[in-house]
């Protein structure tokens, strides 16, 4: 609750800051951590959810600008404390303008979508501003009682628009919010390249989203006729063979999967149908493979297929994928070719024979 101070001059307002600004340092703290959690929860993508208390100096600075156009009360500012939400895309945007919504007791009078305001013919400064209190359900919960009643504002904006708000307001208000005429209109023209990479952004990630789901689809069908890119192997072997093998992918790396492709280009199968023909085949054959890595068991896949060509595809001149192999590969590779073998194109390519892992 705000701690009155009559305001008879403009000391009076420095005054009312410091009598008042301690509740709201909480307020945004408890409120960015609690936005935090929630986006995780309901699995809403987001890059950071930074907050502040407004400064005393922006404060007046605040002031003083209000009252160039009238008399104003300190107790009308609704940002004192100031939560931001940074997206990824302009998809999260919206989730997270929804979780607001149902969070928290928004004003809709002194909110503003700032994409709607600039209008269809211009480009600028976009960012959804929300002034909430907590609401009459949180502010029951012993957490939030001490901030019953104090508005917060809570800006939501994508990465690029932070990116380009804090470019703007650091280099463009410098000069007292304008620019001369030819430096403002190349001003402009960024704004709006960076407008629409945002928005192809996030409709280029839609489609990724779009076709991985058709993908998986397909997939169950055995529809395979993809060329193999990270997805399509991620959801081949998610869908029909990592829990039958032994193996997860959840946990691979794109860089890891950027290697295996090349590997399986290299020994010459282009796209999923090739690859899925191969591991059935190959599993026909040996169904005792057992791998606990995505890698290893590709590989155990091409090797028990063709060891000769494998290295002769893969290890070229002095590039080395990997330089030792594991007793679960071996045992794999066991059942197809004899001891002797094995051990003869290991010393050939300088192959390490390495331990179990422990557990």
């Amino acid at each position: 609750m705000n701690s009155k101070v009559e305001i008879k001059s403009k000391e009076d307002y420095g005054l009312w800051y410091d009598n008042n600004i301690d509740p709201y340092r909480g307020l945004a703290e408890i409120i960015a951590v609690t936005l935090k959690n929630s986006l995780v929860s309901q699995k809403i993508s987001f890059v950071d959810v930074p907050y502040r208390h407004k400064t005393k100096k922006s404060f007046l600075k605040k002031i003083d600008d209000k009252l160039a156009e009238k008399d104003y009360s300190p107790e009308l500012i609704t940002d004192l404390a100031g939560i931001r939400v940074i997206t990824l895309i302009e998809a999260d945007v919206q989730k997270v303008c929804e979780l607001i919504q149902a969070m928290f007791n928004v004003h809709p009078a002194d909110s503003v979508n700032k994409s709607e305001k600039l209008g269809e013919e211009k480009v600028g400064y976009r960012s959804v501003h929300f002034v909430c209190d907590v609401g009459n359900k949180r502010e029951k919960l012993p957490e939030f009682s001490a901030y019953k009643g104090l508005c917060f504002e809570i800006q939501v904006r994508t990465a690029l628009e932070h990116a380009w708000a804090e470019i703007e307001h650091d280099r463009g208000y410098k000069l007292g919010g304008k620019l001369p005429a030819h430096l403002n209109r190349r001003f402009k023209l960024l704004s709006g390249l960076l407008e629409s990479a945002d928005l192809e952004f996030n409709r280029l990630t839609v489609e990724i989203e779009e076709y991985a789901k058709q993908l998986n689809e397909n997939i169950k069908i055995d529809h395979l006729d993809y060329e193999i890119t990270n997805i399509g192997l991620n959801t081949l072997l998610q869908t029909k063979y990592s829990e039958k093998y032994g193996f997860s992918i959840l946990n691979e790396s794109e860089r890891w999967l950027e290697i295996m492709i090349r590997e399986l280009n290299m020994f010459g199968v282009a796209d999923l149908k090739q690859l899925d023909n191969l591991i059935e085949k190959i599993t026909s054959k040996y169904p005792a493979i057992k791998s606990n890595s995505m890698l290893g068991f590709l590989r155990t896949i091409m090797m028990l297929d063709d060891i000769d060509k494998y290295f002769k595809c893969v290890f070229i001149g002095q590039h080395k994928p990997w330089q030792g192999i594991r007793p679960s590969m071996l045992e794999n590779l066991l059942q197809k070719y004899e001891q002797p073998e094995i051990d003869k194109i290991l010393n050939k390519y300088k192959i390490k024979k390495l331990e179990a892992k422990n557990g």
